[in-house]
């Protein structure tokens, strides 16, 4: 399935306008691949002891403005760890800022909430609120794709009976493409 996902949006390149036809688009999808990374508490308790997890993000945007994005982010991960596998799902709603944008290069830095869902294998999801600030370098393909490379923190407010840390820190390092309608 993500060889296929791949392959699509390598065709989206291909077909994809050359730079100098560039229009200033308003909605853009983001497909990414992600590398989701625990720290602190989640990682670090040896009861818990979380693990680096593969895992896969989309994104919508909106630009609202030639410098502010209105942003929606979902990044999923898998973890093993110390009391079995673990699944993490991250709702996010965003705000972001244009601090570099024209020619080939866009950096967006955002900020933002939303609910980390915390999922060990055969338990009950556990949904914490949390926070979000990240940044996103687009680097223009197209006039409507660019490769998409994404640093996110997300921050857990969990319990601590329940995922053994008050703050679960979750990083989504992602790569992928941005394609812009």
């Amino acid at each position: 399935m993500l060889s296929r996902a791949f392959l699509t949006l390598g065709t989206l390149i291909l077909l994809a306008e050359p730079a100098s036809a560039q229009v200033d688009k308003k909605v853009s999808l983001e497909l990414r691949a992600v590398a989701m990374t625990p720290t602190f508490g989640i990682a670090d308790d040896e009861r818990v002891g979380a693990d680096i997890g593969a895992g896969y993000g989309v994104g919508l945007g909106y630009r609202l403005s030639q410098t502010l994005r209105l942003m929606a982010d979902f990044d999923a991960g898998m973890h093993d760890s110390g009391i079995g596998d673990v699944n993490t799902y991250h709702y996010m709603a965003k705000l972001g800022f244009d601090v570099v944008r024209g020619g080939k290069v866009t950096l967006t830095l955002n900020a933002g909430a939303g609910l980390v869902s915390i999922s060990p294998d055969g338990g009950d999801a556990l949904n914490y609120f949390a926070i979000n600030a990240g940044a996103k370098l687009g680097i223009r393909l197209g006039s409507a794709v660019e490769l998409l490379i994404s640093p996110q923190g997300d921050i857990a407010f969990s319990d601590e009976n329940e995922v053994l840390t008050s703050a679960a820190w979750i990083w989504p390092l992602g790569i992928g493409l941005r394609i812009n309608f």
